[in-house]
């Protein structure tokens, strides 16, 4: 039987198809636009997995998450994506640490389209042929990245801030790791970590939740015959300060903060991020002054980041002073340690993140990709409207005392 919760007057309906996968509907009488997507709990991260019974991890290639991502629309009868173009529709995927999505908009045959989602991820198709064939286009792919300052950045950060992670690896591996990445290998990978009755189906728009339930029974239940595993991972950072040099004419730099292993919270992620806007967002102190100093044009782009086995905060930014201003930064959090949170301050926020959840009802592909987000947490956007609101200063008081320590603060600078 359905579950229907309501948000802002908004309709959500909970299934579980007979394979056990969740399936979450946003009915949007009206909308033109519609929307489904599978996520799937299995991303860059997983590279150790361990068999039932067995005393060993195994290894596998770095990217592999993401080349199952390029490979999966590839099927016996061919491309899934020519097929979603010519029933009207825009598919796509991505890979992250967590997750992979596949996933597609349309405004006619929804239904046809939700069928060819829910097959072609049930039926990969890997051969020596198609494999080798995709190398090259991977290779490009990381090469073009590799040569993106932010995305060197990033990963340089993540390296100073992780000594056995796996989240420090690029998502897409290496060059030397596509290459040895062989169809075997996919197949394995995926038989071991594609898992229907774990994935979550998503569908937003004017669509029927019983038809959604309907077309979902197609997903067929696989047994579990593992798990992924995680190194030890030291409490210290690798390295505090390091620069990469690629002769741009404005250096970028990310600033990082390893936080101590915690599990996957929504409550807690909420927290921090009213907490990061708190402290560097457009209207916090630091900003003014680092704006007054010249340090910084604009806000920096921050970031909590949660997941098996590690935790961080992340800030990136651009300019000349990227030292001035990562000490700048952890003056200002010493002082809002000191000073406390003003209530005024904290309800302005608040209204503001309640603000941006209700615009999300607005689009059919905001209010999907904002689910897609919470479907790891088991959550839907209902349920983050209603923390939001039931938010209190102290809960972010709570980590603003405990959350940021000096000595687990990293500097990655390109320049």
């Amino acid at each position: 039987m359905s579950n229907v919760r309501y948000a802002a007057g908004e309709r959500i309906v909970w299934d579980i198809s007979t394979s056990g996968m969740p399936c979450i509907t946003y009915p949007k009488r009206g909308f033109g636009q519609k929307m489904a997507a599978i996520v799937v709990p299995y991303g860059a991260n997983g590279l150790l997995w361990r068999q039932k019974g067995a005393v060993r991890a195994e290894q596998f290639p770095k990217g592999i998450a993401h080349f199952i991502e390029h490979k999966l629309f590839v099927q016996s009868w061919g491309d899934a994506l020519h097929r979603f173009a010519k029933q009207g529709a825009v598919a796509n995927a991505f890979t992250d640490g967590e997750r992979t999505v596949y996933y597609f908009t349309c405004r006619e045959e929804f239904d046809k389209n939700l069928k060819l989602l829910l097959d072609f991820v049930q039926h990969p198709y890997f051969t020596k042929e198609n494999v080798e064939k995709e190398k090259g286009i991977i290779t490009s792919e990381i090469n073009l990245y590799d040569n993106r300052a932010d995305w060197v950045g990033y990963y340089q950060m993540l390296d100073m801030l992780y000594t056995n992670h796996c989240v420090k690896y690029p998502i897409a591996g290496t060059a030397d790791s596509v290459q040895y990445t062989t169809a075997e290998d996919l197949q394995k990978v995926y038989d071991a970590c594609y898992l229907p009755q774990e994935f979550t189906l998503v569908c937003v728009g004017d669509v029927q939740p019983f038809q959604v339930l309907q077309a979902a029974q197609s997903v067929k239940r696989k047994e579990k015959k593992g798990t992924v595993v995680f190194c030890h991972e030291p409490e210290a950072i690798s390295e505090k300060y390091r620069e990469y040099h690629m002769n741009l004419r404005q250096p970028v730099f990310q600033i990082g903060f390893k936080l101590p292993e915690r599990k996957k919270n929504l409550a807690e992620k909420m927290a921090m991020d009213f907490l990061l806007d708190l402290w560097a967002g457009e209207s916090s102190a630091f900003f003014a002054q680092a704006y007054q100093k010249e340090y910084l044009d604009e806000p920096l782009g921050r970031g909590y980041f949660c997941g098996e086995g590690y935790a961080f905060c992340a800030f990136s930014g651009s300019g000349s002073k990227a030292e001035a201003t990562a000490e700048l930064l952890l003056e200002a959090w010493k002082k809002l340690q000191t000073e406390g949170i003003s209530k005024e301050d904290f309800q302005r926020l608040q209204k503001k993140h309640i603000g941006q959840i209700l615009r999300k009802f607005q689009s059919v592909q905001a209010l999907g990709m904002a689910q897609i987000d919470l479907a790891s947490y088991g959550a839907d956007v209902g349920e983050w409207f209603r923390l939001s609101k039931e938010l209190h200063k102290q809960d972010v008081e709570k980590l603003l005392q405990n959350t940021i320590q000096e000595d687990k603060m990293v500097l990655s600078i390109v320049r």
